[in-house]
């Protein structure tokens, strides 16, 4: 089933600690510059040129996006992967996800770091997200790697309220048991 608009739901945790969020962005970083060297090697640009064609995915400016989103909702976020006009954010997320920058854990996707970024990883992972292109007909391919792990935006909406609501209220009631 095809969602109109989806959505991913993204997390990260309560009180992120200053180490992670660096170590993180610093994986990105390393991703991105692996990235642009890959994007220099003409044969295989050509072969992901789709991932590129109307713009060049920039998964630091999609991280950095998503990771102020994080901090401003409560940590947890329905995140449009169409937000923009010619869904490059999906292509960044999907880039992201497939390198392991974020994982799926129940029903959401949580930031993450991989132990390491290599440039063969970078290559995999936009052969991946390429993989999920389809045909709509009259030549045009549309590459949409929300197939991995999407809600409709009210659903990702009520989980997100969903996992605020244990996310606080959870929280309250470990804390009063404990003081009893």
């Amino acid at each position: 089933m095809v969602i109109a608009n989806p959505h991913v739901l993204l997390e990260m945790p309560d009180e992120p600690d200053c180490r992670f969020v660096a170590a993180w962005l610093t994986k990105v970083a390393e991703a991105q510059s692996l990235w642009s060297q890959a994007l220099n090697e003409h044969r295989f640009a050509d072969h992901v040129q789709l991932l590129h064609a109307d713009g060049i995915p920039d998964l630091t400016a999609a991280a950095l996006e998503i990771f102020g989103e994080l901090e401003h909702r409560c940590h947890v976020a329905a995140l449009s992967l169409y937000s923009d006009e010619n869904g490059l954010l999906a292509r960044e997320f999907g880039l992201l996800a497939q390198l392991g920058l974020f994982v799926v854990k129940g029903q959401s996707y949580w930031m993450a770091i991989p132990e390491e970024v290599i440039l063969r990883a970078v290559k995999r992972a936009a052969f991946n997200v390429l993989s999920t292109a389809e045909d709509w007909g009259d030549g045009v391919e549309v590459v949409q790697p929300e197939r991995l792990h999407t809600f409709s935006v009210m659903e990702a909406e009520a989980w997100r309220l969903r996992l605020i609501m244990i996310r606080r209220f959870g929280a309250s009631t470990e804390r009063h048991r404990s003081v009893q």
